[in-house]
Formats: structure tokens, C-alpha cells, sequence
């Protein structure tokens, strides 16, 4: 036969040679737009995880330089907790000085439940999480699985307040929802759908017209929102700010505190002045926190409204409460009317009428500041107990 005929099969053989190649070099093309995107998403998920397990290790860090005592071991379920509600693993952890600078020779974190104690001059944490993941495509190429580390480092600062309430501004321990409210009447809020009109004095004219009316729901039995604040009762807090630990992270869940509000309206009414509807020098701005979730659990500040168990959604019922509190409000207090069943809760000045019988009081006045966060934090070495307000900063 004349060797011309015998060119065909060595030609098909060498285009499937050509189509499995090119199908192999399709396939891993596709493989690292796909499994590319996806290792960026872990990347990130894994910076988060990293983030939030140095931030809640230098929390027990600045707990412990207020003066709450606290264990190594303590920060170190703190972190290992921290990468684990976020998917990912706790490869390392390590103290840190103010700068975010790690000790030299390094001084890791202890394992959770360890009792020795944070090392002198900490004042962070530096935490690596990595998580493993597969592959969509890429195995065709050998990569059955890929690999994203981050590292973060979160350090404790003194915090720029505005007017914080532990330097004798004063405080009211009770939190209002974030949107306006009123009283059923059925020992329940409606919470409706619209924010409290947030006014800057320097802008806008304080009149009776945009007065607002803050009700004291009861809550079946519940506490009205009145605060916890660990510095004695309702009245003591009122009068006495400065003998109360107030310096809260923000966000924070605050604690319900039980307590007769009808007998609060003289101490309350001192930093009002005597002419209703109309702003005067005697109206003080009160600071007050204002909250806009639930729960019955008790969630550690850091935690989000997500860890919440007990009440899944914004409920506005029932006592022993904790509210995560995202803002505080400076409120200028026009008068407090918390006698029960007080009648000037529904009349004017001021608006939203309270509702009724579910009130048990309110507060007028206007809310002229919103403090979403506790102010700049500057870097700088901390004595441990030393009377200054903190905050907690990532630096890497």
C-alpha cells in the first residue's frame, strides 16, 4: 500500500492529542476565574475572622487595664471563640505592646481555660487565622484544596468622648428604641418604622413644634428600659454620675435594672428648666443610650445581635432584658413626667402623644447629639486602673 494511506490515523491521534491538552488548559483557565473568586472571598472571610479574634482578645486586655481582672486563659477563648464563630482556625496569637509591636522574644496567648495572667505592658493582641478550603476545577492541575491566612493586630487607645458621663456629664439610665415609639396600652410598645428626628442646635431653631415625646412603656411587668448601670439605684445614678463606671464600648448590651421610675421625677427634673415647650439655659443635655435590639441572653459587648438566641427579632416585651446599644443620644430634658399615668404625656407641647394607660410616663425635650462612636482613639501606653476611657482600635 503506498504510505500516502497511512497519514490519516496519525493524524487523528494527534488532534485528540491537541483537543485533551487544549480541554485540560480550558479547564484550568476556567478553574482559576472561578476557583480564584472564590479563594478572594476566603481571603476576606479569613481577614474578618482575624480581625475579630485580635479585637476580642484586646477587649479581655482592656478589661484588665481598667481593673477588672482577667486570666491569659481568658483571652485566649476569647480569640480561639472569635475565629470559630467566623469559620476559620486560630493558627496563632500573641500580646502586643500600644503600638501593635508583638514582645520580643514573643509571648503568646494561653489556651483557653489557662490560668496564669496577661503579661505586664500588653495591651493588644495579634491574631493569624487560616481557613482550608477546596477546589472547584483547578484539581485537573493538582490543586485539590487551597490555603488563606490573615493576620490582624488590635490594640487598646484613650478614647476622645464627647462629654463622657464618667467626667460628671449627666446621664440618664435608660434606653429609648431607635425609631419613635408609643404605649398600647397592653403593657407592649409599638415600635414604628421612623427615626427620632436627630436636631443640631446650630442649625435648626428648638421650639414647642419640634418638641418630641419619649414614653416609659410598661412591659409586662418589665422595667421600662431603665439601665443597670452598677453604680446603686435609679436615683444614685441619676444624681451621682461620677461614681459610676460608665466608660461602655459602643456598641455594648446594657442590662435591665429593676426599679420604681414613678419615684425618679424630681431627681430628673433638676436638670429641667420651668417653662414647657421652650428651650432654656437650665434644660441640660442628658446623655442616653438608644438601642435597637433585645435579647434575654446574656451577649458579651462585642458580640453581634445575630448571637442573640432567646429573641430572634426586636422585641419590645418582658423584664430582664439586655439592649444592644449602637448609639448614644444627647437628649435636652424639657421636663420628665413620670408619676404615672402622667395626662401631659398626651398633650401638647410635644409629639408623639405617649398612648395612654400603656404609659407609665414619658420624657420631653429634643435629641440634639448622636454619638455613634465614643470619639478618636489616640495610641499611647496605659497604666493599668488608670481613669481613662478606652477604646479599641485595629492598627495592622
Amino acid at each position: 500500500m503506498h504510505p500516502l494511506f497511512n497519514h490519516r490515523p496519525a493524524e487523528r491521534g494527534q488532534i485528540l492529542v491537541i483537543v485533551a491538552v487544549g480541554m485540560i488548559a480550558f479547564i484550568a483557565m476556567v478553574g482559576l476565574v472561578i476557583d480564584g473568586g472564590n479563594a478572594w472571598g476566603q481571603q476576606r472571610e479569613t481577614q474578618n475572622a482575624a480581625d475579630s479574634a485580635a479585637k476580642a482578645g484586646t477587649v479581655i486586655v482592656q478589661r484588665n487595664l481598667a481593673g477588672t481582672a482577667a486570666t491569659d486563659g481568658a483571652v485566649g477563648c476569647a480569640v480561639e471563640d472569635a475565629a470559630a464563630d467566623n469559620d476559620a482556625e486560630l493558627e496563632s496569637a500573641e500580646y502586643t505592646n500600644h503600638t501593635g509591636s508583638p514582645y520580643s522574644p514573643s509571648v503568646p496567648v494561653g489556651t483557653c481555660g489557662s490560668t496564669g495572667g496577661i503579661p505586664s505592658g500588653a495591651q493588644g493582641v495579634r491574631a493569624v487565622a487560616t481557613t482550608e478550603f477546596d477546589t472547584y476545577l483547578m484539581g485537573v492541575i493538582g490543586f485539590n484544596e487551597l490555603r488563606a491566612t490573615a493576620d490582624a493586630t488590635a490594640v487598646v487607645g484613650r478614647v476622645e468622648m464627647i462629654c463622657p458621663p464618667s467626667f460628671g456629664c449627666a446621664v440618664l439610665p435608660v434606653t429609648f428604641p431607635r425609631t419613635m415609639d408609643t404605649c398600647d396600652g397592653t403593657n407592649h410598645r409599638e415600635i414604628g418604622d421612623e427615626d427620632w428626628p436627630l436636631l443640631d442646635p446650630l442649625v435648626d431653631t428648638l421650639d414647642d413644634g419640634n418638641l418630641v415625646i419619649v414614653p416609659l412603656c410598661a412591659t409586662g411587668p418589665g422595667s421600662v428600659g431603665w439601665l443597670d448601670f452598677g453604680c446603686g439605684n435609679l436615683a444614685q445614678t441619676i444624681t451621682q454620675p461620677e461614681n459610676c463606671d460608665l466608660d461602655f464600648p459602643i456598641p455594648a448590651w446594657l442590662d435591665t435594672q429593676t426599679g420604681n421610675p414613678n419615684n425618679l421625677e424630681t431627681e430628673l427634673n433638676v436638670f429641667a428648666g420651668d417653662e414647657p415647650g421652650k428651650p432654656e439655659d437650665a434644660d441640660e443635655v442628658l446623655y442616653v443610650p438608644i438601642h435597637d435590639f433585645t435579647c434575654r441572653d446574656d451577649v458579651l459587648d462585642h458580640l453581634p445581635t445575630t448571637q442573640c438566641i432567646t429573641y430572634p427579632v426586636w422585641s419590645s416585651a418582658g423584664t430582664n432584658l439586655h439592649y444592644h446599644v449602637p448609639h448614644w443620644a444627647g437628649f435636652k430634658l424639657d421636663g420628665a413626667f413620670v408619676g404615672g399615668s402622667d395626662p401631659e404625656c398626651d398633650q401638647a407641647p410635644g409629639s408623639p402623644p405617649a398612648g395612654g394607660n400603656g404609659a407609665t410616663g414619658c420624657l420631653k425635650g429634643w435629641f440634639v447629639d448622636l454619638v455613634g462612636s465614643p470619639g478618636p482613639i489616640t495610641v499611647g501606653p496605659i497604666t493599668p486602673g488608670e481613669p481613662v476611657t478606652t477604646g479599641i482600635m485595629l492598627v495592622n
